[in-house]
């Protein structure tokens, strides 16, 4: 795991539960924590320099979420998703998020909520040219989640989330890592916010469909 989770000064903007389980969960998507490989919740404290109870709370949610499994008197195992793991996911991001951007699109948002959207979308382009992967793809997540919370239903909003997370668990996406790659991503951002900004709801979905090719497992 990156030393970024030895740092006890990030957890002080949130509770400690949450900002444990944001550092534990980049450790996660980015490949640090190893699939496969069991972490104990008191190694993690120890080195976050905080009690056991916020990180073993944070482990568990993350295992709630399906990225990590408990084991018994020994800690916590990184998820390993097989092929047909990543095929499941796949497909049900298919169907759901490319719903969500549809539904969205055909409410027909108003003007301000428009203009924010493209300023959410335009932002992820900024970041596909000048930063890492990392931040680009956080980026990413926040702007998806944006469009399925403008439906108002958590639960949508909350397994959306999910299912993001388990297709970039174990650095899934690390061959995006070229700059040609986040660029594309990010143009489908714009073009997407437009569809939706435009109240074009098949429009939004098809440029959400293409858009999760980078997605489909390989």
């Amino acid at each position: 795991m990156t030393n970024q989770t030895s740092r006890p000064q990030t957890l002080t903007r949130m509770t400690l539960k949450d900002s444990a389980e944001e550092l534990v969960r980049g450790a996660l998507l980015d490949g640090s924590m190893q699939p496969g490989e069991i972490y104990s919740a008191n190694a993690l404290a120890r080195r976050l320099g905080v009690s056991n109870s916020p990180v073993r709370e944070a482990m568990m949610a993350l295992a709630a979420r399906g990225l990590l499994d408990p084991v018994r008197n020994r800690g916590f195992r990184v998820v390993r998703f097989t092929e047909q793991d990543k095929q499941e996911v796949y497909d049900l991001r298919c169907h759901i998020e490319v719903e969500a951007v549809r539904r969205v699109a055909a409410q027909r948002i108003d003007p301000e909520d428009a203009s924010a959207l493209r300023d959410h979308a335009r932002q992820t382009l900024h970041l596909a040219k000048n930063a890492d992967l990392t931040t680009y793809l956080n980026a990413d997540h926040a702007f998806h989640l944006d469009i399925v919370g403008r439906l108002g239903n958590n639960r949508w909003l909350e397994f959306v989330a999910t299912l993001r997370d388990q297709a970039r668990i174990n650095g899934a996406y690390a061959y995006l890592q070229d700059h040609a790659g986040l660029m594309q991503s990010a143009r489908e951002h714009i073009e997407m916010a437009e569809a939706i900004a435009d109240g074009q709801p098949d429009r939004a979905a098809e440029v959400m469909l293409k858009h999760l090719e980078y997605a489909r497992p390989t």
